[in-house]
């Protein structure tokens, strides 16, 4: 087992998908799995169908922020690579994303890409970055980046505190942490030439369908406005919104006129969370199914 390296994954109800990670990986790697549906069975039967493969139950539902600083702090590795459960990466891809680590010195994250970058692309360039001259940099196809959005690797003792805003519940919160390590000196990666796969919302089952619309609806929204306002400041944040306040107000009038009641919640929903935001009221909303 790789004594260097912990696969950390934040989940809800997502056993089906890490059923088939583990079985990849458990015997190869330490696994933490954060479990924020609370559901205490997920637990026994992964530990029990799983070696080496931790399933935490918090006390409530912690969301991705904190769930990935719970694992940060569990994990006794030196690197860890953070997940939803919705991807799909081989063997060969972590080796060579751990390996691209160990020889970058005082980096600060850095991520594959996915298979097809028209469909789902996780890093942003805003500008133009000198080229490294380094055999392993040109093999791996490793450039410089200004933000990656999820499934990343990290050394521990290069992010020191630098650990997860906890404000965010959902959204925002990876693309926060990076730009905050980028603000700290540290420098961002993505490795064009290692390759993952993300399935987006089908980590959950379908029944879950409500669940995912309602938590969008809000915390998108509410995470928007306050990512904005952190690194720029509260009256960009707002200008930004203003159009998305319009908007569900228009789609607000129109579910009445059609009397789509689940439309209406949504549109709703979508309002809240940005004014939530706007009055600087915490992200407080944890909906149900």
């Amino acid at each position: 087992m790789n004594k260097d390296l912990t696969l950390v994954f934040s989940s809800y109800q997502s056993q089906q998908l890490l059923y088939k990670i583990l079985k990849q990986f458990h015997k190869k790697y330490k696994v933490i799995v954060v479990e924020n549906s609370l559901d205490r069975k997920i637990k026994e039967k992964i530990e029990k169908k799983f070696q080496n493969v931790d399933v935490v139950i918090p006390n409530e539902n912690l969301g991705l922020a904190r769930s990935y600083n719970l694992g940060i702090k569990r994990s006794k590795t030196k690197f860890v690579f953070l997940n939803n459960p919705d991807m799909k990466i081989t063997d060969k891809s972590i080796k060579e994303l751990l390996f691209c680590a160990k020889k970058i010195k005082n980096f600060g994250a850095i991520s594959p890409v996915f298979q097809n970058e028209k469909i789902y692309k996780n890093y942003k360039i805003f500008k133009k970055k000198k080229n490294i001259n380094l055999k392993f940099f040109k093999k791996f196809g490793i450039v410089e980046v200004d933000l990656l959005d999820n499934n990343f690797l990290i050394n521990k003792k290069n992010i020191k505190k630098n650990l997860f805003d906890i404000n965010f519940f959902l959204f925002f919160e990876t693309l926060d942490f990076t730009k905050c390590l980028q603000k700290s000196g540290k420098k961002l990666y993505a490795a064009n030439k290692i390759k993952f796969n993300h399935f987006g919302s089908s980590s959950l089952p379908k029944k879950f369908g409500n669940l995912v619309q309602k938590t969008r609806a809000f915390h998108y929204n509410w995470s928007k406005f306050y990512y904005l306002r952190k690194h720029y400041n509260y009256f960009y944040a707002f200008r930004k919104v203003v159009p998305s306040i319009i908007r569900a107000i228009k789609k607000i009038l129109i579910n009445i006129f059609k009397f789509n009641l689940k439309g209406i919640q949504m549109n709703f929903l979508e309002l809240l969370g940005i004014f939530t935001a706007i009055f600087l009221i915490r992200a407080f909303f944890r909906p149900k199914n």
